[in-house]
């Protein structure tokens, strides 16, 4: 059996942590309490990461942004991006 991928946030600051499932949870939970959003934008945005070793936090929040535009959740993804990106 294959050992879970680990993946790594590089901060602004050049400081990087651990990434934690919990993390996008957490943040999508902040802009909707609709747990089907929420279930279905979580999944497809794991799905994009395993891909990842590394990934800066600007693109992993533009993966976030751009996942809730491209299920149609347009005003959670203006929100989102409102929030986090502007």
């Amino acid at each position: 059996m294959q050992a879970k991928k680990k993946l790594d946030i590089q901060l602004n600051d050049g400081k990087i942590i651990q990434f934690v499932p919990d993390m996008i949870h957490k943040d999508l939970l902040s802009l909707t309490n609709n747990q089907e959003i929420v279930y279905r934008t979580e999944r497809l945005i794991l799905v994009q990461l395993a891909s990842y070793n590394l990934i800066k936090l600007h693109e992993l929040r533009m993966i976030i942004y751009r996942t809730l535009d491209q299920l149609r959740y347009h005003k959670i993804a203006s929100k989102y991006y409102h929030e986090e990106l502007s």
